[in-house]
């Protein structure tokens, strides 16, 4: 069996199925002991900016099987954004750090607005160009 290396454009959709599959007591392993060292394992390195830490990881806890199970979905992931990204023309898709997502979605809470809202309101004024216009 291939194994494969999570890249850096993929580690957003690993790390959210990995969220997903951990928090399943049985998924991992029926011994509970070695599911919550893996998640507190995980906890530790979600958010690290490179992907090596997530491909030890996955080396160090996942099986074969569980492995070859995680590419595919990041595969399909990656599929899914292409084609919504092919269908959406008033959107653009960008590529946030775990951390910037988090402020962002920080201030849309605290604001009660979207993401878009927040980067405009808070970033208009920096920008030195003509901005286009907005529905």
């Amino acid at each position: 069996m291939t194994t494969h290396k999570i890249s850096k454009a993929d580690q957003f959709y690993a790390t959210q199925w990995l969220h997903v599959m951990l928090d399943r007591d049985d998924w991992l392993s029926d011994q509970l002991d070695r599911v919550l060292d893996a998640r507190n394992e995980f906890r530790k390195i979600c958010l690290a900016s490179k992907p090596d830490k997530i491909n030890a990881f996955c080396a160090t806890w996942l099986s074969p099987e569980q492995q070859e199970e995680l590419h595919r979905s990041v595969n399909a992931a990656r599929k899914r954004h292409v084609i919504d990204e092919e269908l959406d023309e008033d959107h653009s898709g960008a590529i946030l750090t775990h951390r910037a997502k988090f402020i962002l979605e920080r201030l849309a809470l605290q604001e009660e607005c979207t993401i878009s809202d927040v980067i405009e309101t808070h970033l208009l004024d920096l920008v030195d160009c003509e901005i286009p216009y907005r529905e």
